[in-house]
């Protein structure tokens, strides 16, 4: 691995759509004091609740590149817990790399270009906190090769889908429907014309793979999924090969995260680059690929559960926890109806006391105690109405207006006495 890729998985690699920039790390020595407290034995043994093991769910980078080796498509894919089946998580070749030194790759495209698959992919780790167990990245023969079990594939287009061959523009398929080969559909997700912008070709990208999810449909025949073991869960395919065909064994899903060009303000150079939305990109990697997840920063690890189909609303309330320094390892969609106020369950009083700065962007939250664990989570939200009612409260308010407001007075716990920060 370079000095600059090892520099990369050191950082914690922040971009947002729309010019939001988060993160803001709580006092020193409240992630000091938090620390002590988990890390220490006399806390290990404060409860024994029972505890589950979050499931497994093995992960690879795919990626695609044209006839020069320019890196044109990226997805993640996360296995079921069950071994078959999964999600295609889709990631603009064009996103953001912030933080990089002068010189250095500005673009996920520009770090395979100069530094190879491995590279990329720990760009890509740092993105998403992140631990990956594959990576592959081939032209279109290999990607063919890859999708092969998939057989004839459907899609239709908004627009044709265009590449660049010597200097010439080819149309590699027509807008409406098509059907491909494993080979052709490949051929679509290597395409690129230089002069246009990678945003115009992410709705054929995500048409592509939506059409490959409905060919797999409940799992293709001659698939294998990959094997479970009781009590371990499911296990890593050793290879992209085998990979692959037990993410065609199963259901598919594809989610494209959300993009957006940065202006010329924040890109004076005009390059084709692309923030996201922090939020967006943990809540569904947390949610598809949970054993995945690697905490960030030294503070406590949340599992936040949502009611609501919306998944803006979800996306939003892991956005502001990580704003206040949590690490969101965890989320999950419930079926249970939404309570009025959202819901933290802690397992002593010491995790409530030191979670309870982080916590100030969700509105009103009732505090219970935990009746069961999940390995590697400190504490669970669960959104509630109030939360939903925060959002629109504050909704022309930045993060930083809202937890300045927040932070300006504060419920003491177990007290109705209301304290004023930082008063004497």
């Amino acid at each position: 691995m370079s000095v600059a890729a090892r520099r990369r998985r050191r950082s914690t690699l922040v971009a947002l759509g729309a010019g939001l920039s988060v993160l803001a790390l709580l006092p020193v020595s409240v992630i000091v004091a938090w620390r002590a407290v988990r890390d220490s034995k006399a806390a290990e043994a404060v409860v024994a609740l029972p505890t589950t093991a979050i499931p497994n769910t093995p992960t690879a980078i795919l990626g695609v590149t044209d006839d020069q080796n320019y890196l044109t498509h990226v997805a993640i894919l996360a296995l079921s817990s069950n071994g078959a089946g999964g999600t295609a998580v889709l990631v603009p070749a064009g996103v953001a790399i912030t933080g990089q030194p002068e010189g250095e790759p500005k673009r996920l495209a520009d770090v395979y270009g100069a530094e190879g698959a491995e590279a990329m992919k720990v760009a890509l780790e740092s993105i998403t906190s992140t631990q990956i167990d594959l990576v592959s990245v081939n032209g279109y023969a290999g990607t063919g090769d890859l999708i092969a079990r998939a057989g004839t594939i459907g899609a239709t287009f908004a627009a044709d889908v265009a590449d660049e061959e010597a200097g010439e523009t080819r149309v590699v398929a027509v807008a409406g429907p098509n059907e491909f080969t494993p080979i052709e559909a490949a051929d679509v997700l290597a395409a690129r014309v230089s002069a246009q912008p990678e945003v115009e070709r992410l709705a054929n990208v995500r048409a592509m793979w939506d059409g490959i999810a409905v060919t797999v449909g409940a799992g293709k025949i001659g698939t294998t999924p990959a094997p479970v073991i009781p009590e371990f869960g499911v296990q890593a395919p050793v290879d992209m090969p085998t990979f692959m065909s037990a993410f065609f064994a199963g259901p598919m899903r594809v989610w494209q995260l959300a993009s957006q060009r940065f202006g010329p303000e924040a890109n004076p150079n005009d390059i084709d680059v692309y923030g996201y939305n922090l939020g967006e990109v943990i809540m569904v990697l947390a949610s598809v690929a949970p054993s995945a997840m690697v905490p960030s920063l030294p503070t406590i690890s949340l599992q936040v559960d949502s009611p609501y189909d919306d998944p803006a609303v979800t996306s939003e309330a892991v956005l502001r926890l990580l704003y206040m320094g949590a690490n969101v390892m965890l989320v999950r969609t419930i079926s249970d109806p939404p309570l009025a106020d959202t819901t933290i369950r802690y397992s002593d009083p010491a995790e409530r006391g030191l979670a309870e700065p982080l916590t100030i962007l969700l509105g009103d939250i009732a505090w219970e105690d935990a009746t069961e664990r999940v390995a590697g989570i400190d504490l669970q939200v669960t959104l509630g109405d109030s939360f939903v009612a925060f959002l629109e409260e504050t909704s022309q308010m930045s993060l930083a207006e809202v937890a300045a407001a927040a932070t300006a007075t504060t419920v003491a716990p177990d007290t109705d006495a209301t304290t004023t920060t930082g008063a004497p």
